[in-house]
């Protein structure tokens, strides 16, 4: 057992951790216009960027909830984005097309540079997540990456190149339309690889895709809401469309239409018929076949879709326990999704400056994944990129490889009795690994640095998800004194080294601590 572990109660522990509830907070998505104290202007940082700048929350204190709102999203619009180190336009000889021992040889030469790749893109898109600390840029990519799921190593590995276009795709989509989003991922090469859309052909029609699309990514699970028949049909619908990375072929990394593989029969998808009553190319495949049936499905199901994505979009920045179709909130905001056309822009502002989301009783509920955790803390004290991206390994939140096409379900599948002290261990080599200078320097950046308890409070605003009882801050200021009276911290604080090493005790304590892990 980890030695940092050996005295933590963990019974009392989960109690806390899985006993936070949101059920006394105000059910109104009535606009928050008090202007933000510092406990806010945090509360809303930790929920829309992975790290917080210290520095900026405190410049938000004082503004309106919606302003900011609005500058994080203008601030995500101006964001540049680099290409990542490899080649995004790399071609791949098709292996299938050689003999003997030449296709093992090119087969393995692919795979190579696939895994490789990938693992670069990750490491790309971290350290963009860490960077982003002012704009929702990085925190929606990513919820779109977590509702859209695509898996690079999903049996046949995807090409990077492709998973790199995936992501762009997010980012320029972004806050828009869902509907033009529903009709983009359609086509997305990524996802066309992963879920056999490329495979999806008139004599042998592949129902991966059109199930997700139904199950997964827009009406949703539920009585009455699709028949398997809906998705037959649906399939059929998006027959013809293919992506490749192999250079033999002209089209490369642009998804294309193969007309010839095209059912033209008559489908049937919601009671509403699909004639082929037109010239079979690809502008109007994309018009008739897939844009018309996203929009079927929202004329059809658009309550369904509505309340499905509401739900989603509250348990990614609100409260993430369980599905709750029913929580009156997310019913409102399922009504504002629908009346305003399926705008997720309006739908995340009107969510996020709501006086729902300001009340107390929603801070302290999240259980941080770990992607949260551990980019939340390496914004202060900086993790390696690579060591960064093997820790997430090993926390089942590697990005661009969900465990399968559900993604991540989260809430209590971050926390558990196995990985509890694997994230105390984490944290505990992490603050080990820095002098005690350092720390002792970046403490002294603190409003409160020069008192033992408004230190302690300085750190439970940075790194809980709210300031607990003072009893329990006390636990942290007492393993921060290390025996010694509170008024001889100012003494102690002024040798960074001695304050670093009594800050690094305090961190340790509050490794162990439930807040810790909420958001």
């Amino acid at each position: 057992m980890p030695v940092a572990s050996k005295t933590l109660n963990r019974r009392s522990f989960f109690e806390n951790l899985l006993g936070s509830s949101n059920e006394l907070a105000i059910n109104s998505l009535e606009e928050h216009t008090t202007p933000l104290t510092k406990e806010d202007a945090f509360h809303l940082l930790k929920r829309c960027c992975f790290s917080v700048d210290l520095a900026y929350a405190k410049t938000l204190v004082g503004r309106k909830a919606k302003d900011v709102i609005n500058e994080l999203i203008t601030n995500a619009g101006s964001l540049k984005v680099g290409l990542p180190p490899f080649d995004v336009n790399q071609s791949f000889r098709n292996p299938n097309l050689l003999g003997g021992v030449d296709y093992q040889l090119e087969r393995n030469k692919n795979l190579e540079f696939h895994f490789a790749q990938n693992k670069l893109l990750i490491e790309w898109w971290l350290d963009l997540m860490k960077a982003d600390k002012r704009s929702l840029s990085e925190k929606i990519t990513f919820l779109w990456h977590s509702h859209f799921t695509t898996q690079y190593d999903g049996g046949e590995p995807i090409p990077a190149q492709w998973m790199y276009r995936q992501n762009i795709l997010f980012r320029n989509k972004f806050l828009g339309s869902f509907k033009s989003f529903l009709e983009s991922i359609t086509i997305d090469g990524a996802m066309l690889l992963y879920l056999n859309g490329s495979e999806n052909i008139k004599d042998a029609p592949n129902e991966n895709y059109a199930r997700e699309l139904l199950e997964l990514y827009s009406v949703g699970i539920g009585d009455g809401h699709y028949t398997e028949d809906d998705i037959r049909e649906a399939a059929k619908v998006l027959t013809g469309w293919r992506a490749t990375h192999w250079v033999e072929e002209k089209e490369v990394y642009q998804p294309y239409f193969r007309p010839n593989q095209y059912s033209t029969d008559e489908k049937t998808v919601f009671d509403t018929l699909f004639k082929v009553d037109y010239e079979v190319n690809q502008q109007n495949a994309y018009k008739n076949a897939i844009q018309r049936l996203m929009e079927v499905i929202l004329e059809k199901k658009g309550t369904e879709v509505s309340v499905f994505m509401a739900n989603k979009f509250y348990r990614y920045f609100v409260y993430s326990k369980t599905d709750n179709f029913d929580h009156p909130m997310v019913q409102e905001l399922a009504k504002h999704f629908k009346n305003n056309g399926y705008d997720t822009k309006s739908t995340i502002v009107k969510l996020l400056t709501s006086k729902h989301f300001f009340d107390p009783n929603n801070r302290g509920v999240m259980i941080k994944s770990p992607l949260d955790s551990l980019l939340g803390f390496s914004n202060h004290f900086e993790i390696d990129t690579q060591t960064l991206r093997k820790a997430l390994i090993d926390f089942g939140q590697e990005p661009l490889n969900p465990p399968n096409v559900s993604g991540w379900k989260g809430y209590r599948q971050w926390i558990n009795t196995k990985t509890l002290p694997l994230f105390i261990d984490t944290f505990t080599n992490i603050i080990n690994a820095k002098s005690d200078v350092e720390v002792g320097s970046w403490a002294a950046k603190l409003d409160g640095f020069n008192d033992s308890y408004k230190i302690v409070e300085d750190l439970a605003v940075l790194f809980f998800g709210r300031v607990p009882k003072e009893s329990r801050l006390k636990k942290v200021e007492n393993a921060l004194l290390g025996g010694a009276p509170y008024y001889e911290w100012p003494e102690i604080a002024q040798n960074q080294a001695n304050a670093g090493i009594r800050v690094k005790a305090a961190f340790k304590e509050m490794f162990r601590m439930p807040e810790f892990y909420l958001a």
